[in-house]
C-alpha cells in the first residue's frame, strides 16, 4: 500500500511540475472555412479561441507534387526597393494568393533580410545573422527550410582576389560581432536593385558590365545613378578599395562569382527569422523577441516531414473580430494543423493575405492588416499560382445569399461563380438556372427569394441547364435572436378606406437589421375597424368616431406598438432636450427645449400655441399667462398649481414656471383641459399631441 501511495505522489508531483515549467497552450479550433481553390492548394479559415481571445487564421496548405502548382517569390513593384502592397503584388502577378514575406527595415531602401530567389535567380543573400532560417524549394519540389550561407569573390584580372560579402544588401550590423556590413568591404548591387541610393552613400563605386569589363570607377562617393540594366555595381570600402586600387583598372576584365549554401538547385528561395516548430513540436523561439513579441497578426511557413506539403499561415491581429497570436500560440497551432518544421516570416503591419475564392476572378483580402490600418507596402512575399490550362468545361457552381436567416426574412440566392475542372473561374453571364430548397415545408420561394416561415435548416440548390448543381446549407433561426422590432408607415393618418401597409423590422441581438414579412406578423389595432389581406395590407374600414388608435404587431414573443390617428386630425410632435419638433409632418423650431421637471414634462407654451393659430399673453405684472385657443380661454397663473379654462378651476399636481425667460407649461394638464390628446413614448422620449377641430394653414 505504502509502494502504491509513493507512486501516486510521485506521479502527482511530477503534474505540478509539469505545469508550472512547461507551456501548454490550449487551443478551440472553429473551422470556418475549407475549399480547394487551385489543383493541389487548399484552403482552410479558423476562428482560434486562446486565453479567451479569438483570433482569425488563415491556412493555405499546398501539395507540391501537383503538376499545376507553382510557387514564386514576389518582388514588391517587380525589384527591390520598389515595394507594393500584397493586393498590388497579387494583381500585378495574377495570384492564386499572395502572402507578405521576408523582414526588412522599414526605414531603408527596401531589401530583405534574407536570401532570394526571384524567377530562378539569385537576387539577395542573407544578412549575417545567427539563426536566421529560410524557405526553399529544389527543382524536384522538395522544400526545405535551414540556415542559409553566403560565398562569393571578386577577381581581379592579374588573379588576385577579394571576399564578397552580400549582394544587394541595405547596410546593418553583423550578429554578434557588431561589425558595420559596409565597413573594409565588397559589396554588389545588381538591376534587380532599382534605387540609386544604395549601402552606405560614401563608399566608392565600381561599374561592370554584363561580360566582366569594368567601365567607371567613383572614389568615396556612389554613381548618381541606379544600377543600368545587365550590369553590376561593386561597392567598396577601406580593405575592400585598397584591393580595387591596387588591382583593377578601368577596362579591366574582372570575375565577380557568388553562391549559397547549402546548393540545392533551389527555385525558390525566401528568407525568414527564427523556427517555430521542428520535429512536429513547438520549439523556443531563439531570436530577441523585444520587438517580436506579444499578441500579433502573424505570418508563417511550414512544410511536412517529406517537404511534399508547404503550409502557408496568416494570422489577423489587433482588429475587432481577431486578437492575434504570441509566438508560442502560433507554435502551437502549426503543430496541430500536422507542421513538421515551421520558420516566422514578417508579422505586424506587414501581415496580410489575399486570395482568391474557388470560382471567383477578384481576390479577396481574407486576412487584414492589424488595427485595419492601410496595407502596409513590404518588400516582397510568396505567390501561389494556378498553371493549369484554360477549359471552358464546368464542373461546379457557387451561390450567393446569406447563411442565416430569420424566420420571415427573406433572401435574395443567385450564381455567384462557376469553375471547370482545373479550378478555373469561368464567366456566369450565360449561365441560365433554377432554384429549390431541400426542405418544403421550411419556407416558400418567389424567384429568386427565399422566405423561411418555420424554424430549422435546408439546403438551397441551384442547378444549371447543363445540370450542374451547388448547394448552399442555411439555417433558420426563430424569434427568440430578436432584440427589438421597429415599424414605419408611410403615413399615421388614417381615414375610412385607407389603406396601409407596415413595415416590421427586427433588431437582431448582434444589432443587426432585416425586414419580416407580414406572412410570419400578427397585427392588431384598437379603436379602428378594420381587415388584413394575404400581403400584409391592413384595410381601414372605420374609425368608429376615435380620434387615434394603436396598431400592435407581433413577432413571437415580441411586440412593438405605433399610434395612427384621424386624418383630419392635428398632429403635434417634440422630444425632449430637442429644439426641432413637427406638426402635421413639417418641421419647425424653438428657441427652447422641453424638459422633464418631477416625472412631469414642460414645454414652451408660445411656441406650440402660436404654430396652431392660437394667442398667448403674458401678464408680467401678476405673472399670468392668457391662452385664447379653440374657443377657450386659459388661464395659467405662473407657480402655481392651479389653472382656469373657460372659468373652470382645475387643480394639477405640478406648476407653469418660467425658465430662461421662456414660460413652460405641463404639457398634460394644460392639453386635456382644452381637449386635445396626449401621448408620452419613454423609449423615444417624444410628446405627441393630437388635435381634430382646427385647421392649420
Amino acid at each position: 500500500m505504502k509502494k502504491f501511495i509513493d507512486k501516486l505522489f510521485l506521479l502527482m508531483t511530477i503534474a505540478i511540475l509539469s505545469n508550472v515549467f512547461f507551456n501548454f497552450n490550449i487551443f478551440a479550433n472553429e473551422l470556418l472555412i475549407e475549399e480547394e481553390i487551385a489543383p493541389g492548394v487548399f484552403r482552410q479559415e479558423y476562428n482560434v479561441n486562446y486565453a479567451d481571445k479569438n483570433t482569425r487564421v488563415n491556412l493555405i496548405k499546398i501539395d507540391l507534387n501537383n503538376p499545376y502548382v507553382e510557387i514564386s517569390v514576389v518582388a514588391g513593384s517587380g525589384k527591390y526597393t520598389n515595394k507594393a502592397t500584397v493586393s498590388e503584388m497579387a494583381k500585378r502577378t495574377d495570384a492564386t494568393a499572395l502572402v507578405n514575406g521576408d523582414f526588412f527595415n522599414t526605414l531603408l531602401q527596401g531589401s530583405p533580410e534574407g536570401p532570394s530567389i526571384v524567377d530562378g535567380k539569385l537576387q539577395t543573400s542573407p544578412v549575417e545573422y545567427i539563426g536566421l532560417y529560410s524557405l526553399g524549394i529544389t527543382d524536384d519540389n522538395t522544400a526545405s527550410i535551414e540556415e542559409i550561407d553566403f560565398s562569393g569573390t571578386v577577381t581581379a584580372k592579374n588573379g588576385n582576389s577579394f571576399k564578397l560579402d552580400s549582394l544587394n544588401k541595405s547596410y546593418y550590423w553583423y550578429e554578434p560581432t557588431g561589425e558595420y556590413s559596409h565597413q573594409d568591404k565588397l559589396n554588389l548591387y545588381n538591376d534587380f536593385w532599382a534605387s540609386k541610393s544604395r549601402g552606405d552613400k560614401k563608399n566608392s563605386e565600381v561599374l561592370v558590365s554584363a561580360n566582366g569589363i569594368v567601365e567607371q570607377i567613383s572614389e568615396g562617393k556612389n554613381f548618381d545613378f541606379p544600377v543600368p540594366d545587365g550590369k553590376f555595381i561593386i561597392q567598396a570600402d577601406g580593405k575592400g578599395y585598397e584591393f580595387i586600387k591596387n588591382n583593377i583598372n578601368l577596362g579591366d576584365q574582372i570575375s565577380i562569382n557568388y553562391n549559397i549554401t547549402p546548393n540545392k538547385n533551389y527555385k525558390f528561395l525566401i528568407g525568414g527569422h527564427a523556427l517555430l516548430v521542428d520535429n512536429s513540436a513547438a520549439v523556443e523561439y531563439t531570436k530577441d523577441i523585444n520587438v517580436l513579441g506579444g499578441v500579433r497578426a502573424r505570418t508563417a511557413a511550414g512544410i511536412s516531414a517529406d517537404g511534399k506539403t508547404l503550409f502557408i499561415v496568416s494570422a489577423e491581429g489587433k482588429t475587432k473580430r481577431s486578437a492575434g497570436l504570441s509566438l508560442g500560440n502560433l507554435s502551437d497551432f502549426m503543430v496541430q494543423m500536422g507542421v513538421y518544421r515551421a520558420v516566422n516570416l514578417d508579422g505586424g503591419g506587414s501581415t496580410t493575405m489575399v486570395l482568391k475564392e474557388l470560382g471567383d476572378f477578384d481576390r479577396t483580402r481574407v486576412i487584414n492588416p492589424e488595427k485595419n490600418a492601410a496595407e502596409r507596402k513590404v518588400v516582397n512575399g510568396i505567390g501561389i499560382y494556378n498553371k493549369a490550362p484554360d477549359s471552358n468545361n464546368m464542373i461546379g457552381v457557387k451561390i450567393d445569399g446569406p447563411s442565416t436567416l430569420l424566420v420571415g426574412q427573406s433572401g435574395e440566392y443567385k450564381l455567384k461563380s462557376a469553375w471547370n475542372e482545373f479550378l478555373k473561374p469561368l464567366s456566369i453571364d450565360n449561365i441560365n438556372y433554377s432554384l429549390s430548397s431541400s426542405n418544403e415545408n421550411l419556407g416558400i420561394f418567389s424567384g429568386n427569394y427565399y422566405l423561411p416561415l418555420k424554424e430549422g435548416t435546408t439546403d438551397i440548390v441551384l442547378t444549371t441547364d447543363s445540370g450542374i448543381t451547388g448547394i448552399k446549407k442555411v439555417n433558420v433561426v426563430g424569434f427568440d435572436k430578436i432584440k427589438d422590432l421597429k415599424i414605419s408607415l408611410d403615413s399615421i393618418k388614417v381615414s375610412d378606406g385607407s389603406v396601409i401597409f407596415p413595415t416590421t423590422t427586427a433588431v437582431l441581438e448582434n444589432k443587426e437589421e432585416c425586414i419580416l414579412s407580414p406572412k410570419v406578423l400578427k397585427y392588431e389595432i384598437d379603436n379602428f375597424d378594420y381587415n388584413i389581406d394575404e400581403n400584409g395590407n391592413i384595410i381601414i374600414n372605420s374609425l368608429n368616431s376615435n380620434k387615434s388608435a394603436t396598431l400592435k404587431i407581433t413577432a413571437g414573443e415580441k411586440s412593438k406598438t405605433i399610434k395612427l390617428y384621424d386624418a383630419n386630425a392635428n398632429i403635434i410632435k417634440m422630444k425632449i432636450n430637442e429644439t426641432k419638433y413637427n406638426i402635421n409632418d413639417e418641421v419647425f423650431e424653438m428657441d427652447t427645449k422641453p424638459f422633464i421637471k418631477d416625472d412631469r414634462t414642460l414645454v414652451p407654451v408660445r411656441f406650440i400655441v402660436e404654430a396652431l393659430k392660437g394667442e398667448v399673453n403674458y401678464d408680467e405684472e401678476n405673472r399670468i399667462v392668457n391662452m385664447v385657443y379653440n374657443g377657450k380661454i386659459i388661464i395659467i397663473p405662473i407657480d402655481d398649481n392651479k389653472i382656469v379654462v373657460n372659468d373652470e378651476v382645475i387643480i394639477m399636481d405640478t406648476t407653469a414656471i418660467i425658465k430662461d425667460s421662456r414660460t413652460f407649461i405641463p404639457i398634460r394638464f394644460v392639453a386635456e383641459s382644452i381637449g386635445m390628446i396626449v401621448d408620452y413614448d419613454d423609449l423615444t422620449r417624444e410628446v405627441t399631441l393630437i388635435e381634430d377641430n382646427i385647421n392649420v394653414e
